[in-house]
């Protein structure tokens, strides 16, 4: 016997949800000068009439009546927009002065029915990170709160949810654009699939190809891009100077070194050695150091071991997740993000323990991955067919989303309205990873987002391009944060010029 038709009262309510005005209020207080508001939605689209769950959205408006709407989509798998929003709503709103900014929270994550288990805590053995003994209890935890409703805290529902969102919240002949950021941006092609003619232009910031990025592949992807940012290291003199005329070649060997017990007393591991390379160089602002930690190792004198003792306790506290779902992360990745067919749990592990760089994120769910009950979607290796305006954004030393992998979007989106901007030696995150020379350091991706808002259908202005900062190959102000007050060098010892 099939499922009994909805009943009247069912209808009603599903109808009168639709109808319900999107009421704003104070937002909690992470979201400072913000208001806010949470719109109850289906847990499954495709049954508009059964359970719902609460989508949190935080909007920032520019006082400009009938500004333009955009909407910045996190990325992870897994991130709320409230780091987001905390650490860059005030630069976009400084940067598209007119322009309407929403931050919604992804189904799954923050205040719209976080996926969240016991081992999470900050105060729990692995702090707000899941080791790899976490993870069983947290599977289990999950499955008992949501059983198969699990499988609907997915990319496609999510997308459906953004599109229902925006035509509820959109004004009466009122713009509307899209910032998908790395995982964003493979939940704004699903958005595209469902809602192609709704948006008035979609920026792509780092890329998710489908089809071409797997995070089943990240610890593999992180060494490509750190040799080019290595033999950048080589031009200069400074940095030369340091490293030698190959620098690549002299970190392998520091890493070999310490693998083999040198400096023990700063307290590396190969792998906590990987994990810190790979975290510092995600940035334009701490890759320095990806290069400068390796060079204290090799020398391992006194101030070095203090110094790098310093960072370890710094760069290892246990950190506030900011509505950051870890189980939202492993559904959408074992599922969607996934290489067909798996890779064993023994070879992620010898993935990330060959690497130089690596967050090591499959190693912490090579067991984990072989036990989560994945979902399918027929949408997870298509892009959709769309003549959008888009704008494409990658740059060329990006681990996450690799250079060779995003430009494949060049086959799909050929329309004169939809450009590709490779942004040299960048890396992930190039609206907030390119700075310039221009007044006020303005970032070079958020000046070419802004031009394509203002005109999406015009050739966007990428000439910030030449203005780009050099590489730098020193930060004093990180030093001291890093390494203690006396430290004002990422290479250099206190007293040694």
């Amino acid at each position: 016997m099939g499922p009994s038709a909805p009943s009247l009262a069912q209808e009603d309510a599903a109808e009168r949800r639709r109808n319900e005005p999107i009421v704003w209020s104070p937002c909690p207080e992470s979201y400072e000068g913000a208001e806010c508001t949470t719109v109850a939605l289906p847990l499954d689209h495709h049954r508009p009439r059964g359970e719902t769950l609460p989508l949190f959205v935080a909007r920032k408006l520019s006082g400009v009546p009938n500004a333009p709407q955009l909407w910045i989509l996190d990325g992870g798998p897994g991130g709320s927009g409230q780091t987001l929003y905390l650490g860059r709503a005030a630069q976009l709103a400084a940067m598209m002065p007119g322009v309407d900014l929403y931050f919604p929270a992804h189904r799954g994550t923050g205040n719209s029915a976080g996926l969240t288990c016991a081992g999470e805590a900050l105060e729990s053995p692995n702090g707000g990170e899941l080791s790899p003994e976490e993870w069983p209890d947290c599977l289990a935890e999950v499955r008992a709160r949501w059983g198969e409703k699990l499988a609907h805290f997915n990319v496609t529902q999510a997308a459906m949810d953004l599109g229902t969102l925006i035509e509820r919240v959109r004004g009466r002949n009122q713009r509307v654009f899209l910032y998908g950021l790395s995982y964003g941006t493979y939940w704004a092609w699903r958005y595209l699939e469902f809602f192609p003619h709704q948006a008035d232009g979609v920026i792509q910031d780092s890329v998710v190809s489908p089809v071409e990025v797997f995070q089943s592949r990240s610890d593999l992807e992180f060494d490509p891009a750190a040799r080019g940012y290595a033999a950048l290291c080589a031009q200069d003199a400074d940095c030369r100077a340091r490293l030698g005329p190959d620098p690549w070649a002299r970190l392998q060997s520091i890493s070999s070194m310490v693998a083999r017990g040198h400096c023990a007393e700063a307290g590396f591991t190969p792998s906590l050695l990987r994990r810190s390379l790979a975290g510092l160089f995600m940035t334009w602002r701490t890759r320095v150091f990806s290069l400068a930690i390796p060079y204290r190792l090799e020398r391992c004198e006194p101030a070095d071991v203090q110094a790098l003792r310093n960072f370890l306790r710094i760069y290892f506290e246990p950190f506030e997740l900011y509505g950051f779902s870890h189980v939202l992360e492993a559904n959408i990745s074992f599922s969607e993000l996934w290489e067909s067919p798996a890779p064993s749990p023994a070879t992620l592990r010898q993935r990330a323990e060959s690497a130089l760089f690596s967050l090591d994120w499959g190693v912490d769910r090579a067991d984990i991955s072989a036990q989560w009950p994945t979902y399918s979607s027929r949408y997870a290796t298509r892009w959709p067919r769309v003549k959008v305006p888009l704008l494409m954004m990658n740059g060329t030393l990006d681990p996450m989303t690799t250079h060779e992998s995003a430009v494949v979007a060049t086959r799909h989106y050929r329309a004169p309205n939809q450009t590709f901007v490779t942004f040299p030696r960048v890396g992930h995150s190039v609206g907030f990873n390119s700075p310039t020379t221009l007044p006020g350091s303005p970032e070079c991706g958020l000046l070419v987002a802004a031009s394509f808002i203002q005109n999406p259908h015009a050739p966007p202005d990428t000439s910030c391009l030449a203005a780009m900062q050099p590489v730098p190959f020193e930060n004093r102000s990180r030093a001291r944060g890093f390494f203690g007050a006396a430290y004002t060098s990422a290479w250099d010892n206190p007293g040694v010029p």
